[in-house]
């Protein structure tokens, strides 16, 4: 279907926002959540994931959030990212 992934992106938007996140004005792709000291940045390209927390107990957090919502696998930390070694 050629609108799976616009489908999908609007899914997961709302899902995010529905936590807080909010997407940065600069790229669609990424969404930014900020309370007090607490940050997390998520950026979303197609199925692929990338996600970073000022700590690890609001990364932990946020995942178990998304696992609930989505079947999602956590690959540990970031080696590679679209061809790229991190």
């Amino acid at each position: 279907m050629k609108q799976a992934p616009r489908a999908w992106y609007s899914r997961f938007a709302s899902f995010l926002i529905s936590l807080g996140f909010t997407e940065a004005k600069s790229d669609i792709s990424l969404f930014v959540f900020s309370r007090g000291t607490e940050k997390v940045y998520l950026l979303l390209y197609v199925d692929d994931i990338v996600l970073t927390a000022s700590s690890q107990q609001l990364l932990h957090r946020v995942i178990a959030a998304l696992k609930k919502e989505f079947a999602i696998k956590d690959l540990g930390p970031l080696h590679h990212f679209l061809g790229i070694v991190v």
